[in-house]
């Protein structure tokens, strides 16, 4: 927890806000979508389920794929044990309201048609996505727990929204598979092991499938020394034109009539 506070001042002194931006597509994008403060009525309903959520004490047997699996990365959380409460897991790793505001507020700036997700957990993210998803729009999101996905998908059918597609299973071995059919991706969200080496590989994987308009955002880029790694070598890829931390998540845009430029952004 040091790590992540110290490197959360260091970040705070040096990062600005729209008056250090010299990007109109940038300066935008972070005036009408990411500091943006309206409020959409999903908002309200998707808080409503988050609190049924927080409420039920339902124990879960979680299958864990490793130590920077979304599911153990809360000191908070009892990591010997195979149990989890689903209280437990929307409290310390469901996304956040305010990451999850974010992704409904770009998904709505974008209007993306494919959106991909690793890492479903409760479905929270992936909900505030798909509210915010134009008609017709195709949301794959993957999870590497049976019970924490069966969950998943009895909030997707509570909030009537089937154009939602999970994936169980070890997103090592589903990943691959999967990404031969899957159609090209316009929005992809990368939450699933946050360890240095699964986060590099996972976005070379996925940047085979993108395109010169996709979105890349990655959460908890400062979350370790091996994310911090990750990232840095994220932004350096030379099909990597502009790049944006804000600390809680990470912004990637492979635009080739963009120069290669890099923004921290206060959020």
């Amino acid at each position: 927890m040091l790590f992540y506070a110290l490197n959360y001042v260091y970040f705070y002194l040096k990062a600005g806000n729209q008056q250090a931006v010299h990007s109109s597509f940038v300066y935008e994008l972070y005036t009408l979508a990411i500091q943006a403060k309206k409020e959409y009525y999903a908002f309200s309903e998707l808080e409503n389920l988050r609190q049924e959520l927080i409420s039920d004490r339902t124990e879960l047997e979680v299958t864990d794929f490793g130590a920077g699996s979304k599911h153990t990365i809360s000191p908070k959380i009892n990591n010997n044990s195979t149990k989890k409460s689903i209280s437990k897991i929307a409290l310390y790793s469901a996304t956040t309201s305010k990451k999850g505001q974010l992704l409904f507020r770009l998904v709505d700036y974008f209007k993306p048609k494919t959106i991909l997700e690793l890492g479903t957990s409760l479905g929270i993210s992936t909900l505030f996505m798909a509210l915010a998803a134009p008609s017709g729009a195709q949301i794959i999101t993957f999870e590497g727990c049976p019970q924490i996905a069966e969950k998943a998908k009895e909030n997707f059918e509570e909030l009537e929204q089937d154009n939602i597609e999970i994936i169980v299973g070890n997103i090592d071995k589903t990943l691959p598979k999967n990404l031969v059919s899957c159609p090209s991706l316009d929005f992809v969200f990368l939450d699933a092991n946050h360890r240095y080496e699964p986060t590099l590989d996972y976005f070379n994987q996925i940047l085979e499938k993108c395109h010169n308009d996709t979105i890349i955002i990655l959460d908890d880029i400062h979350w370790s020394e091996g994310m911090e790694k990750a990232w840095k070598e994220i932004i350096k890829n030379k099909k990597v034109s502009i790049s944006i931390d804000l600390f809680q998540l990470g912004l990637v845009f492979l635009m080739k009539d963009q120069p290669k430029k890099h923004f921290d952004l206060r959020f």
